[in-house]
């Protein structure tokens, strides 16, 4: 059951470029899927160049053919801390994200 589809704005305001998250605020964003019932599909992750640009590294986590949220939002934990890095953002992607 799908609580509210709605990121909470307190969520939403730690995003340091519209979806991207550090990885404490990208750990409390799927929180948040995992507590309303969003369907989680994934992480994407971005590397800070030294210019002040992004790069999207290409080892994103794709989980649109796992049908079990729990295991997908565990699995998106474990690929959050792997993943790790100075500079790295993360953004988790699930159903209906708005864009």
């Amino acid at each position: 059951m799908v609580i509210s589809k709605e990121l909470p704005q307190d969520l939403a305001a730690k995003a340091k470029r519209r979806n991207w998250y550090a990885r404490q605020d990208a750990e409390q964003l799927l929180d948040w899927i995992e507590e309303t019932g969003q369907r989680f599909l994934g992480v994407d992750v971005a590397q800070t160049q030294d210019d002040g640009s992004w790069l999207l590294i290409d080892e994103g986590l794709d989980l649109a053919r796992q049908t079990d949220n729990f295991e997908a939002v565990r699995r998106g934990r474990q690929f959050i801390t792997e993943y790790d890095r100075e500079g790295r953002m993360f953004a988790p992607v699930w159903q209906d994200r708005g864009e």
